[in-house]
């Protein structure tokens, strides 16, 4: 069925492109929401992603899954927003019950230390622990090899740790 609909969109059926938004339009917003974070911006980076996926899906090639292809050009995206607008952004806490405090802090503290994060180390990182995806499918998703997203994702671990005033309730570890 789904590869039935990227043929027709890679055709320029815009009724089949909509179908396939519509089963990944969650996952995408999640993406683009998290590693933006900038409340005003984030809007018209998500239809980017969409518009720029529409105009390139005549090169999808079906060598990997579409999920995989989507976020890829989801992520570069992100990449290049983040490229322009380097300062550190503020990011919502909104998915934390207000009366959970302590919970909402360390949201914030998490995405202000992965807001520090550069390039691939922060996609490997959001990835494997945001998104909770496997070490294989990021490999796939980013074009590395097993052992550089495990470096990616060893290094990231160790810049948040060192940074205690992010993460004031892991000042004991070390």
């Amino acid at each position: 069925m789904e590869e039935e609909l990227i043929r027709k969109a890679r055709e320029g059926d815009a009724e089949a492109f909509l179908t396939l938004v519509r089963k990944y339009d969650r996952q995408i917003m999640s993406v683009v929401y998290r590693m933006s974070g900038d409340g005003y911006d984030r809007e018209d980076l998500y239809q980017e992603v969409f518009l720029h996926c529409f105009k390139a899906i005549k090169g999808y090639r079906f060598r990997a899954s579409f999920r995989t292809w989507l976020y890829r050009v989801a992520l570069n995206r992100c990449i290049d927003y983040m490229r322009k607008k380097p300062a550190v952004r503020e990011v919502e806490d909104s998915a934390v019950p207000p009366e959970d405090w302590e919970r909402r802090a360390k949201v914030r503290a998490v995405w202000k230390a992965m807001s520090r994060l550069q390039g691939r180390q922060r996609i490997c990182f959001f990835l494997y622990y945001v998104e909770g995806w496997e070490v294989r499918d990021i490999q796939e998703l980013a074009g590395l090899r097993e052992g550089t997203v495990k470096s990616h994702l060893n290094r990231a671990r160790q810049k948040i740790r060192k940074d205690r005033e992010v993460l004031p309730w892991q000042a004991s570890t070390s």
